[in-house]
């Protein structure tokens, strides 16, 4: 039965990295919540990536998948995950090379957009859903602050 949910599974998230170019008040890491889960700043591996995805890949093109729709939505996520966008392009780069002519896969990202203009060309170029955290304007955005204390409403309005 696990087997056959895995090979049914049509959306994966992949926690690219704990690390964050921001340090919002309200973050669930944040100082409002005193019972959180402490962010090391760490990255993750390709080798894990890569591991999960061969092992998903064998279920999605066995006989355990019976969906009708081999349409596969691979979500990267953080902390910001454009902080370790080496891992995203290497991942999508290993999908790729499988060559896996019955599966399709999709992108999507959430991201703090403070870096989205440096990788803008490429998640374009792969087709990319964005889904980008921001307060409303730039008196609600207070607590969306960097790491020295600034609102960061205005570089991702830019």
């Amino acid at each position: 039965m696990v087997k056959r949910n895995l090979a049914g599974l049509r959306q994966l998230l992949i926690e690219v990295t704990d690390r964050c170019n921001l340090e919002c008040k309200y973050c669930g890491y944040g100082e409002f919540y005193s019972n959180y889960d402490r962010r090391e700043t760490c990255d993750q591996a390709f080798e894990n990536v890569k591991l999960l995805v061969d092992y998903l890949t064998k279920l999605w093109c066995s006989d355990y998948n019976v969906s009708h729709k081999n349409e596969i939505t691979i979500g990267f996520y953080g902390g910001e995950p454009l902080l370790n966008m080496k891992l995203v392009k290497e991942t999508i780069a290993y999908i790729e090379s499988l060559n896996l002519p019955s599966l399709i896969f999709n992108y999507n990202t959430t991201t703090n957009a403070m870096l989205l203009d440096r990788y803008m060309d490429y998640l374009v170029e792969k087709n990319f859903s964005i889904l980008i955290s921001l307060d409303g304007n730039e008196v609600q955005s207070a607590y969306r602050v960097d790491k020295h204390g600034n609102s960061s409403f205005s570089r991702v309005v830019k």
